[in-house]
């Protein structure tokens, strides 16, 4: 079974640098929906490794349902639940100065 790890667990450093992103994402009026496919782009590598480690890839409808998974998993389990969901799921899958990137990025789109 897929899981994205919507709920990896954080280093207290971790926690400290998602706060502090969501604050800024906070103060520069980011919308939940602009990190939404930052989310599932992430989300999507679980899916990717899935098809890739099970050998999966080559069958178009497995490979669709790893992937379909993947993306309820990223839009119930986080996107859905807003900045403070999704902040700290970047952080845990990219880290606190590439998640910082992609907040910014999303005031600038």
């Amino acid at each position: 079974m897929l899981d994205i790890e919507a709920e990896a667990p954080l280093s207290s450093h971790d926690e400290a640098d998602a706060a502090r992103l969501v604050a800024i994402a906070e103060s520069l009026g980011v919308n939940p929906t602009d990190l939404d496919e930052a989310v599932h782009d992430a989300a999507a590598r679980y899916a990717s490794d899935a098809c890739n480690t099970a050998g999966q890839a080559q069958d178009d409808d497995v490979a669709d349902d790893i992937y379909d998974e993947a993306g309820r998993q990223a839009a119930d389990d986080v996107n859905n639940h807003g900045l403070d969901r999704q902040v700290p799921y970047l952080v845990a899958q990219y880290g606190a100065e590439e998640a910082e990137e992609i907040i910014r990025a999303a005031v600038d789109s």
